[in-house]
């Protein structure tokens, strides 16, 4: 028997979704559903594109053209860190070569060789994605003492 505080006898959370999209069927609802799951990576974007790698409002430049070509620039930028993030964290061990080019990946390989720390061996070979978004990430001054890392949730 199930006492009064397991889990099939709590109360189930009754909440409201407001949207501006028709919801007439069960499709329509999980597809808004689908997208509000999206929030939290799209944060994460925001969080890279203002004020981490990006720094968009930080921008010195007058026009506003200017301003908007190069916000652009960085919204592509602040992507492209946070898919590097998300398969690191989600598949680490596929070969880096699953986003990154075979220019961006030997140009990786040579920077990494010409930084790397005292006795560390740069293998030859294709990192994994995982490694290669931590070197990436190195490259960039990420030194692990704080949290948030690439292949930290």
């Amino acid at each position: 028997m199930r006492g009064r505080n397991d889990s099939c006898c709590e109360k189930p959370i009754d909440w409201l979704l407001l949207t501006t999209r028709p919801v007439d069927t069960f499709a329509q609802a999980k597809a808004v559903v689908d997208g509000y799951s999206q929030r939290w990576r799209i944060e994460d974007f925001h969080r890279v594109w203002k004020s981490s790698a990006c720094r968009v409002e930080e921008t010195q430049l007058r026009s506003a053209e200017a301003i908007q070509v190069w916000a652009t620039m960085l919204a592509s930028v602040a992507g492209r860190i946070e898919r590097l993030r998300l398969l690191a964290r989600k598949a680490p061990d596929q070969p880096a070569c699953v986003d990154l080019s075979d220019h961006e990946l030997r140009a990786l390989l040579i920077l990494k060789r010409q930084q790397r720390r005292r006795n560390e061996v740069i293998p030859d070979v294709v990192p994994n994605i995982g490694v290669a978004t931590l070197w990436i990430a190195e490259l960039g001054g990420y030194t692990g003492k704080s949290s948030g890392g690439p292949l930290e949730p």
